[in-house]
């Protein structure tokens, strides 16, 4: 089970890469938990599809184009941990800005129950209880 929960998010992430930021909904739980750290722009807890939807026309509100870099892919168990790098371009100022970042993603029964963004790797490693 825990690496088809792997295939779920790195699924998920190259969706939304692909398609500029349109999450594949069918991945998401619909009582789904997305969490963005608070030292993000984003931040904040963001619940259920509608949660997420709000997410991702905000972040469009603010970057031009989003990119998420997948460097590694780890289980951990119910969890995946995603450690990437987002590269995001400002849309009024042109800027592109590159952020390395632990992602850890609950999975169950396929679809992703709870996300949450963390702007250092270590944190997301810590959570799921792993270290670097």
């Amino acid at each position: 089970m825990s690496q088809e929960n792997v295939e779920v998010v790195r699924v998920f992430m190259e969706h939304t890469n692909r398609t500029g930021g349109e999450p594949l909904w069918e991945l998401l739980d619909p009582d789904i938990e997305w969490i963005v750290d608070p030292t993000g722009l984003l931040a904040g807890t963001y619940r259920g599809h509608e949660g997420v939807r709000e997410f991702f026309e905000r972040l469009r509100e603010s970057f031009d184009e989003t990119h998420v870099e997948i460097d590694e892919l780890i289980d951990a168990g119910g969890s995946v941990v995603l450690l990437c790098r987002i590269r995001n371009r400002g849309r009024s100022s042109g800027m592109t800005v590159e952020q390395p970042t632990g992602w850890v993603s609950e999975v169950r029964d396929g679809r992703i129950v709870r996300s949450r963004v963390y702007f250092r790797a270590a944190e997301a490693l810590e959570a799921v209880g792993l270290s670097e």
